[in-house]
């Protein structure tokens, strides 16, 4: 194959994956920039189509811009984006939202939720575990029990 056709064939496998990920997810189709189109067909892809594939809907979910930019692909570093950018960037159209209210209290509502959905998933991975999850999360068991009952969590054992 020449380096043209696999350029096409990237280029095209990628922006096929775009326009999937868009109507999956119910977003407006994103468009890949000069820069990150050049760095995607110079990578060499050790996973073949699978791995372009993921990249690029990852670049999809995480981009907060029309245009995924070489950062958004994290190849070179496959290191993900960082916890607070994710939470950020999920939270900025929320926050678009509720600008027009004046009193509105965020932090009771976010918090909560954020824990919530981080314990389940904790519980979940440990299969219900409450000494290794609360383990794993850096807190008490009774701790974690408490958070358990406050907010609601349904674990197999627990009244």
């Amino acid at each position: 194959m020449s380096t043209k056709q696999r350029e096409e064939e990237i280029l095209s496998l990628a922006s096929h994956w775009i326009k999937l990920a868009s109507e999956q997810l119910g977003t407006d189709r994103k468009e890949i920039s000069g820069e990150a189109a050049e760095y995607l067909v110079s990578y060499e892809w050790p996973g073949g189509e699978k791995e372009l594939e993921l990249a690029v809907r990852k670049a999809c979910i995480l981009s907060e811009s029309p245009f995924l930019e070489v950062e958004d692909f994290d190849l070179a570093q496959r290191q993900p984006k960082s916890i607070g950018k994710f939470v950020e960037s999920r939270l900025k159209g929320f926050m678009r939202n509720i600008k027009r209210f004046e009193k509105f209290n965020l932090y009771e509502m976010v918090i909560p939720e954020v824990e919530k959905s981080l314990i389940m998933m904790v519980l979940k991975e440990t299969k219900g575990n409450q000494i290794k999850a609360a383990s794993l999360l850096g807190i008490n068991r009774n701790t974690l029990r408490s958070k358990i009952k406050k907010l609601g969590i349904k674990v197999k054992g627990l009244k």
